[in-house]
């Protein structure tokens, strides 16, 4: 074959391949998950990087479970909730009825907003584990805080009050650092307003004060619950974003709804969910809401 031949029969393979390649349709991703209010909601991370080496250990020991559990943390750190709920219930199905698995898949069930299956989950969870009282542990490690707090936002998304806050108070029982315990104050106090109990709700949030070491978003909204602080103090809703909007704007928001300012809520709820922080229980909370209120 001449060199002519030749740079003719690769461009023709060129030509070709490009055809092929413009001919199929770039993969759409598929959403995490539908919102409440119908919303498709993406993790907008598709990067496999974060993946690679625990990938690598787990081709080595694939049924490994704290192998499993940390490809499961990293894949939510991606949002990529499908993929951890699947890799949790391998995991069950290599260990049945372990406690962190049940709790971490229920977790990711809320995420996805399917609070009825987190609720089997966390329950399962709740019978097979053997809770302990301790006065020093980070919440990350505290499953006995976690399984009542995450139980206890299930029914509160499904404002199912009552059961909420019998759930929550257990969660405040088992906090073991501040930030279990103000993340579950602020939800008992919530609980008590929507349920017309104010005495009860200030007692909560009044030992919390300011110069007590406290800091986080939780941490406003309670000082603003008690009356250290306004709102405007509090909160920028022109500026603020991420968790802050979600966490203190929700809270904001459900304190204007129990007392009595009924738009004024609607309008801090609308702003909550146009975020991208659709995984924050204040989102999640705001768009349940809204989705009673429509």
């Amino acid at each position: 074959m001449n060199n002519k031949l030749k740079f003719l029969f690769v461009y023709l393979l060129l030509f070709c391949s490009q055809i092929v390649s413009c001919s199929k349709e770039p993969v759409k991703p598929q959403p995490e998950a539908i919102s409440k209010l119908g919303v498709k909601l993406y993790s907008g991370s598709d990067n496999d990087s974060l993946l690679v080496e625990i990938n690598q250990k787990l081709s080595l020991n694939p049924n490994n479970l704290d192998l499993l559990l940390e490809k499961g943390g990293k894949l939510e750190g991606l949002r990529r909730f499908q993929e951890a709920i699947a890799l949790y219930t391998h995991s069950l199905n290599l260990n049945p009825n372990t406690t962190e698995i049940l709790k971490r898949r229920g977790q990711r069930y809320i995420s996805i907003r399917y609070w009825d299956k987190a609720i089997e989950d966390l329950t399962q969870a709740g019978i097979y584990h053997n809770f302990i009282k301790v006065n020093n542990l980070k919440y990350t490690d505290n499953l006995n805080w976690a399984i009542w707090y995450y139980l206890g936002m299930c029914y509160y998304f499904k404002a199912e009050f009552e059961m909420a806050l019998d759930v929550f108070q257990k969660s405040y029982e088992y906090s073991a650092d501040n930030v279990s315990l103000l993340a579950s104050i602020n939800w008992v106090y919530n609980c008590h307003r929507r349920l017309g109990r104010d005495e009860e709700a200030q007692k909560i949030v009044a030992p919390i004060q300011e110069g007590m070491g406290y800091s986080g978003n939780y941490y406003k909204c309670i000082l603003v619950y008690n009356g250290s602080k306004s709102q405007a103090e509090t909160i920028d809703f022109e500026t603020a974003s991420g968790f802050e909007l979600c966490t203190v704007g929700y809270g904001m928001g459900n304190l204007q709804l129990v007392n009595g300012n009924r738009e004024a809520a609607i309008k801090i709820f609308k702003k909550i969910v146009k975020d991208s922080a659709w995984q924050a229980n204040g989102f999640m909370a705001a768009e349940a809401e809204l989705s009673r209120i429509n």
